[in-house]
């Protein structure tokens, strides 16, 4: 996002939002929404999502796969990646990572 290479950044309860970020919150150029769901595995979790505001449509797409996100699933990890502005292949090197590794 910060260097115009995607629409939407997302960070969750694990990892704090990047410094980086905070004056182009502060100034508007950038919007926060902070998503809380509980997860039947995870229990509860903080999603933070990131957006242009002329990007909004593509925020609330991805807000709407995350409240649908319960368990790994290759389809909605597509999704997210794809919503996120991930390569294909990106992607698809990141749900065979996981695949091997569970």
């Amino acid at each position: 996002m910060l260097n115009h290479q995607k629409d939407l950044a997302l960070f969750y309860t694990d990892y704090e939002i990047p410094e980086d970020f905070y004056p182009y919150l502060e100034n508007k150029t950038f919007q926060l929404k902070t998503i809380n769901l509980k997860r039947r595995a995870l229990g509860y979790i903080a999603y933070y999502l990131i957006y242009r505001p002329e990007h909004i449509k593509k925020a609330e797409a991805l807000i709407s796969v995350l409240k649908s996100y319960d368990k790994f699933d290759p389809d909605l990890e597509r999704k997210i990646g794809k919503l996120l502005g991930y390569s294909n292949d990106d992607i698809e090197f990141y749900i065979n990572h996981w695949l091997k590794s569970t």
